[in-house]
């Protein structure tokens, strides 16, 4: 919400609680610096003796007749590693008050130490969006931590489970008749209880990741509260207020459209002219003006690494100027040099995956955090994002690859699928020889396209050196040292990137009296599971589509006996949704190996994870499989 109306809706709000008289009354379960000894004493929680930490209280009210919002957050620590909930990061307002207390036993008696104002640290993350760093003083175990928060207005969210226990969370939302908001609930686990106005959770247990999860928060028991319109009426002291949110994805793109800092700001933009007429001079064809707007607006305006709807500043000229930005900066300067350049383009927001799922049945502005281009070319779309170097035309972040988005135009708004068109895709290839005293010598090469291509780009990037890179290469795969390299088209993000290695091998090659084990997959090989649990509440989600082609010729020594390979498989789910093919075969004393591993859809439902885990689990028995050679 604007700052100013902000102000304007609050000023009404505190003229109407003048004459307005409380209707309700809640004894809080919890009191701000108030704790027991009790508390202080438990070493550990009851209910899950291996929690670091554990959420005693979290309480929340807000007075429909002062229009504030408190908050009181009590947290027990219990173990070393619990001590980084001392030190947290909290959405707030640049309105909010906070205040903190740090309680210890000390020789039995209760020792409390505040916190100070130098411990807060207020940070600006967009238009009206605030989050503030929270470092607690002496912070140990058996610590009891007292936060309050006070804010105006009504908390975009409210969690009643966490990566901790939480032994007690309610919210309570005192009626108004001013405001109408929504409560939209996610979660599996249900509430103790729950009314219109108030909600409880009772005794509610950590929070476990799974393997291949869209981001936690998705699927934690909670609230997102959107305000969907303020009706104060005309008195004799006041002349009325109205005002719409997001009562649906139209009124949405309607106030985006709107907003100065985002519809209205991709227009005009007469700096990018120059290179407007200098892209026609040099470009004829739809994709080539794209691919040049967009490699110009990757290195015009550096990425702040900040995730953003609207722009930082009150026009696009000051990042361009500064030659920084948060994301909003960059993808909507390019959006304007597209339109500019007359081709067919849109923005498209949405929600990151940090930040959760978008629902078609709940519009929401708050939930919005992100935009890029979206861009039709002969009737073929392309996703573009100006964001990271690496990154082509046609591929979204990993970040922002999260069911849909939201199309944000005058003439039209819809939703559109944010699916991958291309994979994460690695091809191998190997030559290798094993000599008498079972060390593997050869050739290596790898290539890597798209995604995978995007990943190992990303990934060099970290490194000073392409030795460094290689040295850290050999200390992730045991065994493994790289004699001579050479990385190709790095720099030439259309093309995949290629890696060539000689290499030495050791240790690979386990013998156990005459006999010799070779698990061919090598350094591919998958030793484990990762979906260990019997049953899941969650989707799993591997971002992206993938395959994986591995190509291996192995001679053995001159004087062994192969006696036995693993066996040749084809495995697929009913779906093909993923598939493996695992050919093996040998020709004297040379092994040849073609093993092509599927993906073809990244996102698996509850009622597939059965089948997906039961594939996995073949899977690693199917790369346990040795080739068995022996000694005469």
């Amino acid at each position: 919400m604007k700052t100013k109306l902000l102000k304007k809706i609050i000023s009404a709000f505190a003229l109407l609680a003048v004459i307005s008289i409380p209707s309700f009354a809640q004894k809080a379960p919890i009191k701000y610096g108030t704790v027991t000894k009790a508390d202080l004493e438990m070493t550990a929680y009851p209910l899950d003796t291996s929690a670091v930490a554990a959420i005693l209280c979290n309480y929340g009210y807000f007075n429909s007749h002062t229009y504030d919002f408190v908050r009181i957050l009590r947290i027990k620590i219990f173990k070393k590693e619990g001590t980084t909930w001392g030190n947290r990061i909290f959405p707030t307002s640049d309105k909010t008050a906070i205040r903190g207390i740090t309680y210890n036993l000390e020789n039995g008696e209760i020792v409390e130490t505040k916190l100070k104002s130098e411990s807060i640290f207020l940070e600006r993350v967009s238009e009206d969006i605030y989050r503030t760093r929270v470092a607690m003083p002496n912070v140990r175990e058996g610590s009891v931590l007292d936060l309050e928060f006070r804010h105006p207005w009504l908390p975009g969210e409210w969690r009643f489970q966490d990566v901790i226990p939480v032994r007690w969370s309610e919210l309570l939302i005192e009626d108004s008749k001013y405001i109408e908001f929504r409560k939209n609930y996610f979660g599996f686990l249900p509430l103790s209880e729950s009314s219109s106005i108030r909600s409880v959770a009772k005794d509610m247990p950590a929070f476990k990741e799974e393997p291949y999860m869209a981001n936690a928060t998705n699927y934690m028991t909670k609230f997102e509260i959107e305000i969907l319109r303020i009706s104060i009426p005309i008195s004799d002291n006041y002349r009325g207020f109205y005002k719409e949110y997001s009562t649906t994805w139209a009124a949405v793109n309607a106030r985006l459209m709107q907003s100065g800092h985002f519809g209205m700001a991709i227009r005009g933009c007469v700096f990018l002219n120059n290179k407007v007429k200098e892209i026609e001079q040099t470009c004829t064809t739809p994709m080539e003006k794209l691919i040049a707007a967009h490699e110009y607006v990757k290195h015009a305006v550096k990425w702040n690494e900040l995730e953003a709807l609207y722009i930082s500043s009150e026009d696009l000229a000051t990042p361009f100027n500064k030659k920084i930005g948060n994301s909003s900066d960059v993808n909507l300067i390019l959006i304007q040099l597209l339109k500019k350049l007359d081709l067919n383009v849109t923005p498209v927001a949405l929600s990151t995956r940090s930040n959760g799922f978008l629902s078609p049945l709940f519009p929401s502005l708050d939930k919005l955090n992100y935009v890029v281009a979206y861009v039709v070319i002969d009737n073929k779309p392309y996703f573009v994002d100006a964001t990271e170097e690496y990154l082509p035309v046609g591929m979204l972040p990993e970040r922002c690859i999260n069911l849909q988005g939201r199309i944000i135009d005058e003439m039209k708004s819809d939703w559109v699928d944010l699916i991958p068109v291309t994979k994460d895709k690695i091809m191998i290839q190997q030559d290798l020889v094993i000599s008498p005293d079972l060390l593997i010598t050869g050739k290596i090469t790898r290539k890597s396209y798209d995604y995978a291509a995007l990943d190992f780009r990303n990934e060099y990037a970290r490194f000073n050196s392409e030795e460094e890179f290689l040295r850290d290469m050999e200390n992730d795969n045991l065994g493994l040292s790289i004699i001579n390299s050479r990385i190709s088209s790095l720099d030439s993000i259309y093309l995949p990137v290629q890696e060539d290695y000689d290499v030495r091998i050791k240790n690979r090659v386990t013998s156990a009296g005459n006999m010799l084990y070779v698990y061919p997959l090598l350094f591919e090989q998958i030793t484990e599971n990762p979906f260990k649990s019997e049953e899941r509440n969650y989707p799993v989600d591997f971002i992206t589509p993938s395959e994986m082609t591995f190509i291996s010729k192995i001679t053995i020594p001159e004087g062994l006996q192969i006696v036995e390979l693993p066996k040749v498989m084809v495995m697929k789910l009913p779906d093909n949704s993923v598939s493996i093919q695992y050919q093996i075969s040998a020709v004297g004393n040379i092994v040849y190996l073609t093993y092509k591993f599927n993906l073809t859809k990244p996102f698996f439902s509850v009622e597939e994870y059965a089948d997906l885990r039961t594939f996995f689990s073949e899977l690693v028995k199917k790369h346990s499989e040795p080739i068995v050679i022996k000694t005469l």
